[in-house]
């Protein structure tokens, strides 16, 4: 293997990683919410699932689309894909987090 090809195996690893890391910290965020909800006697409302649950979706579809429109590009053209994709979720899961109140999410 050349030095170029494993150079961009490790940045597709650490990628990869980077889209794993947002969905256990959607599910995280999905159980800590569940829990904080059972903490006021309370649910989940139907807005705070659809954002929970997207906060999960979105990495996961992210990197599938990424993968997908560059699966017959080059190694730079797929990489390139994949951190566009971690851009649009990061920048949808601050807007999220900075749009919607959190009491929203509770069902009380």
């Amino acid at each position: 293997m050349s030095g170029r090809k494993i150079v961009g195996w490790v940045v597709f690893a650490a990628l990869t990683l980077l889209y794993a890391l947002m969905v256990v910290n959607a599910v995280g965020n999905l159980t800590g919410m569940q829990q904080m909800a059972a903490a006021l006697d309370a649910g989940l409302s139907a807005s705070g699932w659809l954002w929970l649950l997207l906060g999960i979706a979105l990495p996961l579809a992210a990197y599938a689309i990424g993968l997908l429109v560059a699966r017959r590009g080059t190694t730079a053209q797929r990489l390139l894909a994949l951190l566009a994709g971690i851009a649009v979720v990061s920048a949808f899961q601050l807007e999220i987090m900075h749009l919607v109140p959190q009491f929203s999410y509770f069902a009380i």
